[in-house]
């Protein structure tokens, strides 16, 4: 329509230029959109089929399976008992030979639940960017599967942060992990 207005017109009209051009700068500028729109999307995409498959992986399940049977079997000692076992298994492991030692420590109880405590962070985290928004989280994560957080994780990971690593305030995990779970428990029925 501008180079019609511009041949074929006498005299230009700066106000319909002006009016055309800004039509075409819009035009540009939802077209960028759509595309920034579309990239997030399948960044978005992405992101959910990754954490699905670290999900999914058997390290992971023999991960969350042997924090539950630790919980179950200890009661509401864990977390006391758990830092007992994090002590020895770390004394165990300074004895192996250097070779040996990171093949020893994945079978600890302290390397499965930094596993599962790191996947809900990286969970949580991708939820609170809105990379994951809510309803495609809580369609693969169920009230029953997010249990572990406030179950086992926050108590085990509040005595790490206080009686391992000297951390006078949580940090943002622990935010973090309680709104990926609050937040759940609120908007399903």
């Amino acid at each position: 329509m501008l180079v019609t207005h511009a041949l074929t017109d006498e005299k230009l009209d700066y106000a319909v230029v002006a009016e055309l051009l800004l039509v075409a700068v819009l035009s540009l500028e939802g077209i960028v959109v759509v595309h920034h729109l579309r990239q997030s999307r399948l960044d978005s995409l992405h992101a959910l089929f990754e954490v699905l498959h670290d999900y999914r992986s058997a390290e992971m399940m023999l991960a969350i399976v042997t924090l539950w049977r630790f919980r179950q079997e200890h009661g509401e000692r864990f977390v006391e008992v758990y830092l007992e076992t994090w002590r020895q298994d770390n004394e165990w492991i300074a004895k192996q030979p250097a070779e040996q030692q990171v093949e020893t420590m994945r079978s600890t109880l302290h390397y499965r639940r930094r596993i599962v405590k790191e996947f809900y962070n990286v969970l949580a985290g991708l939820y609170e960017l809105k990379v994951l928004p809510p309803e495609v989280v809580y369609t693969y994560w169920t009230p029953a599967e997010l249990k572990i957080i406030p179950k086992i994780l926050i108590p085990m990971e509040t005595a790490v942060a206080q009686e391992l690593r000297m951390e006078h305030e949580l940090g943002d995990w622990f935010r973090r992990l309680h709104r990926l779970h609050d937040d759940n428990t609120v908007t399903t029925p």
